[in-house]
């Protein structure tokens, strides 16, 4: 068996290799991964039947004659290595202005926004407003309250920005970690922590396989409603651009956005599905055909 502390020297020495010269290594196409079920589902070190595991899958098996070999990283390795132009791509990637400036991005998936995650011994004393949604910056300037977050995730651009606005002040514990956020649900399940925020999808799935995260719920967050665009993103670099130009000529097909839409389609939840259809229909339309050159630089 390898250590953790093993595993973290191979990603390492894995990173400087695509960092280095011509090699064998760039003859490869390296996916870069995050251990996030439902998005990905990684079993023996391959994507299966997630989200992301679906369009990398579909990805592979129309990119030619390269070999692809998969990396699973935690949010901060994954965009240390694209900001110092690893020859990697990274499949499910929230899109954000930021993430935008060291990344060429293709559009995959359009999700409805990330949610808080609280015991329901705690709802109520949150503040929440009449409809019954959190709000948020009201949340974080109650000390009382403990947040857990992952470091260097994106929670979407309205929960990024209240979120920034209180780095100073919040109770919010930010870890990194490799598991994208399964982690923090349980240390909220276990009173480590009073709240965290993820997809309704991501917690149903996460509760079907670990019993302990029963009394976790979640509450919407007011004025959040925007679904979230997530996509594969290349380094900002002469090959990253190639790299999104031929992610882009595949996936931007009919057959393409139908694989897309399936591969989202059976993981979210049925609410989620009900309030965004509209939107996920269209951005299927949008994504059947070939994204404006425009978009890569």
């Amino acid at each position: 068996m390898h250590t953790t502390g093993q595993h973290a020297m191979r990603t390492i020495a894995f990173a400087a290799l695509l960092l280095a010269g011509p090699s064998q290594a760039q003859e490869q196409m390296t996916w870069l991964m995050s251990d996030f079920p439902p998005v990905t589902i990684p079993v023996n070190g391959a994507p299966t039947t997630g989200i992301a595991d679906q369009i990398v899958r579909y990805l592979a098996a129309h990119w030619g004659h390269d070999d692809h070999s998969y990396v699973y990283a935690n949010s901060k390795r994954t965009w240390v290595m694209l900001e110092q132009g690893a020859k990697a791509c990274f499949v499910a990637a929230l899109r954000t202005p930021e993430r935008e400036r060291s990344a060429y991005f293709s559009n995959t998936s359009l999700v409805p926004p990330p949610v808080l995650v609280a015991r329901a011994d705690s709802l109520a004393g949150l503040p929440l407003n009449a409809a019954g949604e959190v709000e948020l910056a009201q949340l974080l300037a109650m000390r009382k309250y403990r947040g857990a977050i992952v470091e260097n995730r994106s929670y979407g651009k309205q929960v990024d920005a209240v979120l920034a606005q209180h780095a100073s002040t919040a109770n919010i514990e930010r870890t990194s970690i490799g598991d994208y956020g399964r982690k923090v649900l349980m240390m909220v399940a276990r009173n480590r922590a009073d709240y965290t925020f993820d997809y309704d999808f991501a917690l149903a799935y996460a509760q079907s396989v670990q019993a302990e995260l029963a009394p976790l719920r979640t509450v919407a967050i007011a004025r959040n409603t925007q679904a979230v665009v997530a996509g594969v993103a290349c380094p900002r670099t002469p090959w990253g651009q190639a790299m999104i130009r031929k992610i882009d000529r595949i996936l931007g097909t009919p057959q393409g956005a139908e694989i897309l839409m399936r591969a989202q389609d059976t993981w979210l939840t049925e609410a989620g599905k009900q309030r965004y259809r509209s939107q996920m229909l269209e951005f299927q339309r949008q994504r059947s055909k070939p994204t404006a050159d425009a978009d890569y630089r």
